[in-house]
């Protein structure tokens, strides 16, 4: 048996190495066992904790339907405040999905959001961006229309961020329209809508439903709901959630969390209040609609005592997404953590320590949605050209080190040895030649030539490397073909919503 698991591994392995090479990287399947923190005493006492928590603290739901729902399930409700009764709470999170089918428009773009497999996916929500030319300004729709172009280019990423930056020159009743639309035609990925108002999150599914020709056997569109910590889960993120669940679509519950701002300043408490946050609103989703595909999220960073700035790639971050990991897979949910997270000003080393360290330490804990995995910096603030193409390599970089070791070549490779012998070189020997090519990751975006050929080529540094790189790829880009009906149908609807929402309304 041992034999026959290794020689998968190796094919899944060797396939993932191809893939990288030929086109777009396939969803990682990990081969990694998750890393685990807590032994399965010290996951009881936080699981538990959090379901004292909501039975006996409460969480608010600033919602009047959701109010009913929790009434009318049997929980107690006072005012806004729900009190959640363990059983009611386990029951509803048995409901949700382990796994869902996600798929957009493009015939390739399906993969199982679950389970070993890992995908990618772009930053969200920057109002600036860190331009072509290194120079932070605010975020335009031109940007948005780039990103989604490196979006599709980059072949690391299996999902589109939706709002991967929000341009400041549109008026912001309209941004979801333009957003959208745009990412719906320059990729073909499965990607984020927008769910901030009810409206805008039916804006979002009926333009998918638009663009893909319709939603009925797999999940298109992601609403990201963010809760609001601690404890508290706001009407519209609730309204966008019911939006989606009725389209049968998935939605991300992602507690927001500045840990020792609005959680303890204790690591394993804030993994019990954030537990609790994520457990709630995963139970409402099923007592709303049993069955919604759900993903456990959690945006999770710590605070500087100093400047109450937040901080990414510390090492309680690492800690609390460790352990995040291990109680999704106990409630048996998909789940979501953040990689290539950075706080940085500009494209420098803090910026690549960080995002290396959340990158590692989200693939290490299993998580199934790498979420910012594109170009975050300044905590989110800022999306930065250079970066989302240094991001992408890294992503590959990282599925070929969850892929495991292939076996597949390993008897001819060992054949080399007996004909090299002690003493020889193995760069001009047969299997070298024929493999060489996809043997080891070869990155472009790092330079590993000596200094005197680093000089002669100008001295570029990384993040002009990879500025250059983007502006590249976006003068050869071209746009995954369309049905022109779809295209049609999908910019009459932005064009009559344009019409009917005030751009001066709040």
């Amino acid at each position: 048996m041992s034999r026959v698991r290794a020689g998968r591994s190796g094919r899944e392995a060797r396939r993932q190495a191809q893939a990288v090479i030929a086109g777009r990287l396939p969803p990682v399947r990990r081969r990694l066992k998750p890393q685990e923190f807590l032994e399965p005493e010290g996951l009881e006492q936080i699981h538990l904790a959090s379901l004292d928590i909501l039975e006996e603290v409460g969480i608010v739901f600033r919602d009047e339907k959701a109010l009913k729902h929790w009434r009318d399930a049997g929980a107690s409700v006072d005012g806004e405040r729900v009190y959640i009764g363990r059983d009611l709470l386990m029951e509803l999170v048995s409901k949700a999905p382990s796994e869902f089918r996600m798929k957009g428009r493009g015939e390739k773009t399906g993969f199982v959001m679950g389970g070993n497999t890992s995908v990618f996916c772009p930053m969200k929500g920057a109002p600036f961006t860190r331009d072509l030319d290194g120079v932070r300004r605010s975020t335009t729709e031109q940007d948005v229309i780039n990103f989604a172009r490196l979006t599709q280019a980059c072949s690391s990423f299996h999902m589109a961020g939706g709002f991967t930056c929000e341009p400041m020159d549109i008026a912001v009743p309209h941004r979801h329209l333009a957003m959208i639309r745009h990412h719906l035609i320059e990729t073909e990925l499965p990607l984020f809508g927008i769910g901030t108002t009810r409206e805008r999150a039916q804006d979002s599914v009926a333009m998918a439903r638009i663009a893909t020709g319709g939603m009925e056997d797999a999940v298109s569109i992601l609403m990201h709901a963010s809760g609001n910590s601690p404890l508290v889960w706001d009407e519209a993120m609730l309204e966008g959630l019911r939006v989606f669940a009725d389209a049968g679509q998935g939605v991300l519950c992602s507690p927001f969390v500045l840990a020792a701002a609005n959680t303890p300043a204790d690591v394993a408490a804030t993994i019990a209040q954030v537990n609790a946050e994520a457990l709630a609103a995963i139970a409402y989703g099923q007592l709303y609609r049993p069955g919604t595909p759900m993903i456990y999220g959690q945006y999770t960073v710590s605070i500087s005592m100093q400047s109450g700035a937040p901080m990414a790639g510390t090492p309680e971050v690492a800690l609390i997404t460790t352990v995040i990991g291990q109680l999704a897979r106990r409630y048996g949910v998909p789940w979501r953590t953040s990689a290539n997270h950075a706080s940085s000003k500009s494209f420098d080393a803090q910026s690549g320590f960080e995002g290396a360290t959340t990158l590692m330490t989200a693939m290490n804990a299993g998580a199934n949605l790498m979420l910012h995995s594109g170009g975050w910096d300044e905590g989110g603030l800022a999306i930065c050209y250079g970066k989302f193409i240094a991001d992408n390599e890294q992503n590959l970089m990282m599925a070929r080190y969850a892929g495991g070791i292939s076996f597949d070549r390993f008897k001819d490779a060992l054949k080399a040895v007996r004909r090299i012998g002690p003493g020889g070189h193995y760069l001009g020997d047969e299997f070298t030649i024929a493999h060489f090519r996809d043997a080891f990751a070869m990155p472009e975006a790092m330079d590993f030539s000596s200094f005197e050929q680093w000089s002669a080529a100008g001295s570029a540094n990384m993040a002009a490397r990879c500025r250059a790189k983007a502006r590249a790829l976006l003068a050869e880009f071209k746009a995954p073909e369309m049905d022109a009906a779809r295209r049609e149908e999908l910019d009459d609807f932005v064009a009559r919503r344009k019409e009917q929402i005030d751009p001066a309304a709040l």
